[in-house]
């Protein structure tokens, strides 16, 4: 009875359906490419960059005016007034004189000198000192006295040579104050006897008789 009911039961129960196998289809499907790599960047330039030159400015053009003036104008020159020492200066004044001078005086004086007295005197001389001979000076010319000559002895001796004596020329002409710079022997005495004996023509400075100390120069030399 049990395998009676067993196959009655199996016989009203549905048949058991069979399971279909389900085919499954995976494509592979591609992944999209990634986007390209950025572009590098330019290289570096190393160099600086060219400046262009700057062209010269042409210079404005010089347009000459159609009508010249006839004459330019003149040039005003200032003014200066003069001090007041110039104004006042004496109408006789020389070129070449210094301040302090007087009226009448030479050029090359001395501050205090006294009018008519000579370039190169001192200070409160008196016209009568002695000057040394120099440039600007004549020489004295002799007038009248004897030659001077060898003596007794110097003959003798046979004696020869050059002789200077300094003397003094006053402004009559004679001379005085003689002394020997360089003597020959036997021969001091003839000499002085005539210089001091002869006159001259006085020695002269700017028109004027000096005094003077004048050097006279003697040869003497024996007759063959």
């Amino acid at each position: 009875m049990a395998l009676f009911g067993l196959s009655i039961w199996l016989s009203t129960r549905p048949p058991v359906e069979e399971e279909k196998e389900i085919e499954v289809t995976l494509k592979a499907t591609m992944a999209p490419p990634p986007p390209p790599p950025p572009p590098p960047p330019p290289p570096a330039s190393s160099s600086k960059p060219k400046t262009q030159p700057k062209k010269p400015k042409k210079p404005d053009a010089i347009v000459q005016p159609k009508e010249i003036p006839k004459e330019a104008p003149k040039e005003v020159e200032p003014s200066e007034e003069p001090p007041a020492d110039e104004e006042e200066a004496s109408e006789e004044a020389v070129e070449g004189g210094v301040e302090g001078g007087v009226v009448g005086g030479v050029v090359g004086g001395v501050v205090g000198g006294v009018i008519g007295g000579v370039v190169g005197g001192q200070l409160g001389g008196t016209g009568t000192d002695v000057l040394p001979f120099g440039a600007g000076m004549t020489r004295p010319e002799k007038l009248s006295g004897p030659q001077p000559g060898y003596s007794r002895e110097a003959l003798e001796a046979r004696v020869q040579g050059t002789m200077i004596v300094k003397c003094v020329v006053t402004v009559e002409g004679r001379v005085e104050n003689c002394r020997i710079i360089k003597p020959l022997p036997h021969m001091d005495r003839s000499v002085l006897d005539a210089l001091t004996s002869s006159r001259y023509k006085p020695v002269t400075f700017q028109g004027r008789p000096v005094q003077v100390d004048y050097t006279f120069t003697l040869n003497f030399k024996l007759p063959r």
